[in-house]
């Protein structure tokens, strides 16, 4: 999928992608792609976002941009716009553009405080296919909020494996079709909401701190409109609190599912043997005639951690088949901190 310098920014997407972007999209047009005139497109992409306004005060504002509920973090669009006039420079050309030495003058004049505010939160748009051609779209993205400079890290990002799970889900449906899914460690909610998409029958999201839960709340809210139009009924959609080692000895969750999803929940050691005995604990609650799987996606950060996960796996006679990814659809193109080839999708069974 070929993404424009618009849905690049409006996915937070690294800002060399957006000025790439940008800059093939003017040689498209035969334009000298650092001319006045293109600068001056430049800054109305930049003022696509309301901190990149000096006539907006208000930076807890959300605009309408061709009718896309959008709003970055200032600091973001701040990186942005000096990263462009850099590459200006380097090409021995002078800002010429009005606009374009507005929005630089606001930024040069604007106090942006040098300490990340956990309190500063983004709105980010991704254009989702829909499985439906039929389907008349008037809601066709799904909007995510996240708080980038939180240290909880279930809403800061969408994070590198969750994104990629939500692509191999749209790249196979079948995993999650006609079943009822339940996700641990839900985050911003990205990859639930595409496994509603691809035709889950319920998908009940969970996660533990009262901050995530609160702002999947609201990513639920904001895109009842989204699941509408892909004819999801919304009650199907549901938000809970789950910690692993009280689930894993409680069975304390109230919605049985036949489809455990998780994504970059392997990250300490320390969180390993509640999230294996979570594991164990649904797949073991299956039966002959209906047998329960996980599917997990991990990024692959630590080798120790990753084979201590797997270790604690096979202890609890759990089998992973490693899936291929070769095929998979380049949808939600977020800030990675790693690539995506480090990331590993896995569907897990108890062995006979």
């Amino acid at each position: 999928m070929t993404f424009t310098s618009q849905q690049y920014l409006h996915a937070l997407a690294p800002i060399d992608k957006v000025i790439d972007a940008f800059i093939e999209e003017e040689k498209s047009s035969n334009t000298d792609v650092w001319s006045i005139q293109s600068q001056g497109r430049f800054a109305d992409l930049l003022a696509s976002s309301p901190d990149a306004s000096p006539d907006l005060s208000n930076t807890d504002i959300k605009i309408e941009c061709d009718g896309i509920e959008f709003l970055p973090s200032e600091k973001y669009v701040q990186k942005l716009m000096k990263r462009y006039t850099t590459r200006l420079e380097m090409e021995g050309k002078e800002l010429e553009d009005n606009n374009l030495a507005s929005l630089v003058c606001h930024f040069s004049m604007s106090q942006i405080s040098k300490l990340p505010d956990p309190a500063d939160s983004c709105l980010l748009t991704y254009q989702v296919p829909c499985r439906d051609l039929s389907r008349q779209m008037k809601h066709d993205l799904l909007r995510i909020r996240i708080y980038p400079h939180h240290n909880d890290v279930g809403v800061a990002k969408v994070w590198e494996a969750g994104a990629c799970l939500a692509e191999y889900l749209m790249q196979y449906p079948e995993c999650v079709r006609g079943l009822s899914c339940i996700e641990i460690g839900a985050g911003v909610g990205l990859t639930g909401f595409i496994a509603a998409a691809v035709g889950a029958k319920s998908v009940h999201m969970t996660d533990y701190t009262d901050a995530t839960l609160e702002n999947l709340i609201y990513n639920v809210s904001i895109n009842n409109e989204w699941l509408g139009d892909r004819g999801i009924d919304t009650d199907t959609v549901s938000i809970g609190n789950l910690e692993w080692g009280e689930y894993a000895e409680h069975d304390c969750c109230s919605h049985p599912a036949d489809v455990l999803i998780a994504a970059d929940v392997v990250y300490t050691v320390e969180c390993i043997p509640d999230l294996v005995a979570t594991v164990s604990k649904f797949l073991s609650s299956g039966s002959s005639t209906n047998a329960k799987v996980a599917l997990f996606a991990t990024t692959y950060r630590n080798r120790s951690t990753f084979a201590l996960f797997e270790r604690e796996l096979e202890k609890k006679r759990i089998m992973c088949a490693y899936k291929s990814q070769d095929k998979m659809p380049y949808v939600f193109p977020c800030y990675f901190n790693q690539p995506r080839s480090d990331v590993r999708i896995c569907t897990m069974t108890l062995s006979e």
